[in-house]
């Protein structure tokens, strides 16, 4: 269906602008061929210019019927193609991304500062990379016999039309693709490696500028019997829709001519650039003897198969031995395929962790979690505290074992301890319900579970707390620990900004809110997470005692579940930041989502 759509969607070449723009252009070069003297020109254009440029001769000839039959055909195979390769991008990606790791190792800090001067850099690295996909690709098609009997398929056109473009057959689109999915890996990779952040191209309504721009610029006219051409010097910059039209001709002079997509420099390096002095009428098809051998959409399909089996079998008794072979070699690879397909989904379904808590986990799985690279643990802190007469004495347990499973998902390999409930609460000890314990003994228990991760193996220990009691103590014991164990490449780190640089008052301030409605103490921020978080929670008729002081300050009426899911990501933002910074690799790649639209 997507494909059907390509008139309404910007990243297909037939977009509705896309095709205005070339109408626009087309409308240009039949006023300067209709008025300028001494000129060859076309044979038609004694015509008006609608009756020029949708030439009933073209667009109701045999072979464009062929192309909108095709077209749609084609289509019902084009979203399996193209979703192989998005997972093609992910695998070539990650290869790079590996390959200059294990050579130039890990990088803590960026080479590259993230800017516009980097996004520019990208934009232009990747269409390049991408541009020089095509082009070699496009040339082996022409150069390597098999290749140019699944190529021949484009080439059969014997009229030009904006569909024409499509008149790829798929073993074509697959093979493009691939080259293309492998550079654009390549490109995701070596930005990401140099900056550390997931690489964007500048995009104009969702598509890389610069194929937005080809695309607008007269990509369509390519396709048509519309002879739009540029000086001499641009022709051996950019690729005009004359020279791809050159491209397509039976002349023998422009055999194996123009095959670069958008830079012409390609083909002048090959040398397989021609640009054209003036109009050239051409006579479209693979040759002028037999132009389209194709007698219908069933043969485009399977006749190059024929002919490319032919080129690897060239006698008869070695067609038959080769086409049992063949059959033979399809079943193992289809068996092989499912059994491989079967077999790793059986491994990630087992793979798959139930929880990054621990207390969810059996020993086996954390082992298992281990030996798959697990190396971090987050130990969250909470507390036993009261928390107003609207919010039960759990919140701080509730809210950092949210925020806490939150950063590890993010993180990646990382899973999370027992939130730690026992903290020093001495400042609330005169509400019943609070517990508290003393700081002598808060750091014990920091540091004795800190040192049961690392005798089973964790090298990263992240302290978060969500309590502002348990922040020195966090610190002190971080200090401590990493210290000694310094020579075990144990790092141990209290993530301060979670807590005290999450931004929160200043995002509450600048909605309009008040330090006083703020508040410190289950105000609008602590009511509002846990209303997020686990709105069970909050009372929404709390019990008042008479005579009592209710233990909370700022104003909790003013808190709302949206306000309580931008703090909550504060925190975790904060809190990524800061360890993405302190612990190298703790930098999640992903790649990028841009479809590549050649």
């Amino acid at each position: 269906m997507e494909r059907w759509m390509a008139v309404a969607m910007p990243d297909q070449r037939i977009f509705g602008l896309y095709l205005v723009s070339a109408l626009l252009l087309a409308f240009l070069s039949y006023l300067y061929f209709r008025y300028a003297a001494k000129t060859k020109k076309p044979d038609n254009m004694d015509k008006s210019f609608f009756a020029f440029v949708f030439d009933r001769d073209v667009y109701t000839h045999p072979s464009a019927k062929q192309d909108y039959l095709y077209f749609f055909v084609n289509g019902l195979l084009y979203v399996g193609i193209i979703s192989q390769l998005l997972i093609s991008v992910h695998f070539f990606m990650l290869f790079f991304y590996n390959a200059l790791q294990n050579s130039f190792g890990i990088q803590d800090t960026a080479l590259m500062s993230p800017s516009l001067l980097s996004l520019v850099l990208y934009t232009l690295v990747y269409t390049l990379l991408l541009d020089f996909a095509v082009f070699i690709t496009h040339y082996a098609q022409h150069k390597v016999p098999i290749l140019w009997e699944f190529h021949k398929v484009h080439h059969s056109a014997e009229v030009l039309t904006p569909i024409t473009l499509y008149r790829m057959h798929p073993v074509d689109l697959f093979f493009s693709g691939l080259v293309i999915a492998l550079m654009a890996g390549l490109a995701f990779a070596g930005f990401y490696y140099l900056t550390g952040e997931t690489p964007e191209v500048y995009k104009v309504m969702g598509i890389n500028i610069a194929i937005f721009l080809f695309y607008l610029l007269g990509y369509n006219l390519r396709h048509t019997h519309v002879w739009l051409s540029y000086p001499g010097w641009l022709s051996h910059i950019l690729i005009s829709p004359a020279q791809h039209q050159i491209h397509h001709s039976t002349a023998p002079k422009h055999i194996d001519k123009n095959m670069g997509l958008i830079f012409a420099f390609w083909d002048w390096a090959f040398k397989t650039l021609y640009t054209p002095a003036g109009y050239e009428k051409i006579s479209y098809g693979i040759n002028k003897k037999e132009p389209n051998p194709f007698a219908s959409v069933w043969a485009l399909y399977i006749q190059p198969f024929k002919k490319a089996w032919k080129i690897i079998c060239p006698d008869k008794e070695s067609r038959e031995k080769g086409f049992i072979f063949a059959l033979v070699l399809i079943f193992c690879i289809a068996n092989y395929s499912v059994f491989l397909m079967l077999d790793q989904r059986a491994q990630a379904k087992s793979n798959v962790l139930p929880s990054v808590h621990i207390e969810d986990l059996t020993w086996t799985e954390v082992q298992r979690s281990l030996d798959q690279g697990y190396d971090t643990i987050i130990i969250p802190t909470g507390g036993t505290e009261q928390n107003g007469p609207h919010l039960v004495i759990g919140k701080h347990y509730y809210v950092v074992r949210h925020t806490s499973g939150a950063i590890a998902e993010k993180l990646g390999n990382t899973l999370v301890a027992p939130v730690i409930s026992y903290v020093p609460e001495d400042v609330h000890m005169e509400w019943p319900g609070t517990i508290s314990v003393s700081e002598r003994i808060f750091e014990g228990l920091l540091e004795a579970a800190a040192e049961s991760y690392v005798a089973h193996g964790f090298k990263n220990i992240l302290f978060i707390g969500d309590s502002f009691g348990n922040q020195s103590a966090q610190e002190k014991i971080a200090h401590k620990l990493s210290k000694r164990r310094k020579k075990d490449n144990v790092t141990v780190v209290h993530i301060s900004a979670y807590y005290s640089a999450n931004s929160q008052t200043d995002w509450l301030i600048n909605e309009g809110y008040t330090k006083e409605q703020i508040g410190g103490h289950a105000g609008i921020r602590d009511t509002s997470e846990m209303m997020f978080i686990n709105p069970d929670g909050v009372r929404s008729q709390p019990v008042i005692i008479k005579n009592r002081v209710t233990g909370n300050n700022g104003d909790p009426a003013l808190a709302n579940a949206k306000i309580g899911e931008t703090m909550t990501n504060l925190k975790i933002e904060a809190a990524l930041k800061q360890i993405r910074a302190l612990i190298p690799g703790k930098k999640t790649l992903s790649p990028s989502s841009e479809k590549n639209s050649y």
